[in-house]
């Protein structure tokens, strides 16, 4: 068991070097040289208002930003990290507060920082850019007797899922840019055996955690949180510490989730898609029972990453021959197979 590794949930366990962290490579390659940089020019130069970043993380949701950020404060050994959501920082007062706590020894973690309104950011690209905050006694407006307070240096990490809400300005001030991308299986599946070893949890041969991987859709948090607790929870439902092939395929059936990652509302999508030989997200809506935002937004994106659906002329959605051929001869966990040709098999 990893001695790096101390926690007893699949949650709770985080590398503390970035010489841990599985796949994202060109993002670790980056921070590896930048926070050599940081520390070769802080050992030869005054320490004075010499800090790193900051930093923005960003890609899709569960490729790994937040598990990033702790291992960067890690890295640069900071004390305190002050983690935060965006939407939580959309008053004057709430901001304020934690710049005006942080100081050299702080790392400022903001997750899902597009959350933070106009005026926010405005206020932390200010702070950011002059390292001085200002505060009034109104805080609803700046009067003559409004303050500039000098910040101490901190480290700043933000971590967005839609860069493009961050104004501009605020983005063109980071200066360490990390983008994200979804996992190769082969990643996932060393990311999935590093979990499982440093948890003492064991399985019973590598395919094992090649199959959960596979269905994670590329992300680790699906691999980890769902795929690999329930797979674990399940060998324990039949008391036994090893995760079989058994346990997995028991596992998979239970969260209806399929070969290739799809659950059963896609292969209910795909389906319906096949029956109308293309269909706008209105009738698609009515024909799920889904609010249409739900299938834009949850299901749809997934589909049209592995090419199993297109969107052509006026948005009409289309099923590929990939799609077709994934849906006629992939089952869900409690349906019959069928080959190409729609007859049921036995398999």
């Amino acid at each position: 068991m990893n001695d790096d590794f101390g926690a007893s949930d699949v949650n709770h366990v985080e590398p503390l070097s970035l010489s841990h962290i599985k796949g994202q490579q060109r993002v670790v390659n980056t921070l590896e040289t930048l926070i050599r940089g940081y520390f070769n020019a802080k050992s030869t130069a005054s320490s004075k208002n010499h800090f790193f970043g900051p930093v923005i993380l960003t890609g899709p949701p569960g490729t790994g930003k937040t598990l990033m950020a702790k291992t960067i404060h890690a890295e640069l050994g900071n004390l305190r990290m002050e983690q935060v959501s965006g939407d939580t920082l959309n008053k004057r007062s709430e901001l304020s507060a934690v710049l005006l706590k942080a100081d050299g020894h702080t790392t400022v973690f903001i997750d899902e920082a597009q959350g933070m309104n106009s005026a926010a950011q405005h206020i932390l690209l200010t702070a950011i850019s002059e390292r001085f905050l200002t505060t009034s006694a109104d805080p609803a407006k700046l009067t003559p007797l409004s303050l500039r307070i000098a910040l101490k240096p901190f480290t700043l990490i933000l971590a967005t899922t839609h860069e493009h809400a961050l104004q501009e300005a605020l983005r063109n001030r980071m200066r360490v840019y990390c983008r994200f991308d979804y996992y190769s299986v082969a990643d996932l599946t060393e990311i999935i055996r590093q979990r499982a070893d440093a948890l003492g949890w064991a399985y019973e041969s590598p395919e094992v955690l090649r199959t959960i991987a596979q269905r994670a859709r590329g992300t680790a948090r699906q691999a980890l949180n769902r795929n690999l607790h329930t797979c674990w929870q399940v060998a324990h439902s039949h008391d036994h510490d090893v995760i079989t092939e058994t346990d997995v395929r028991e596992a998979f059936r239970l969260m209806e989730i399929d070969e290739l990652g799809l659950e059963g509302i896609d292969r209910r999508y795909l389906k319906a898609l096949c029956e109308s030989d293309g269909a706008t997200l209105g009738l698609l809506s009515a024909k799920l029972g889904l609010p249409p935002t739900t299938i834009q937004y949850v299901v749809e994106p997934y589909l049209i990453r592995e090419g199993l659906i297109i969107k052509g002329r006026f948005s009409i959605r289309m099923v590929t021959e990939r799609g077709r051929d994934h849906l006629s001869t992939t089952a869900g966990p409690d349906e019959p197979r069928r080959a190409a040709n729609g007859y049921v098999t036995n398999a």
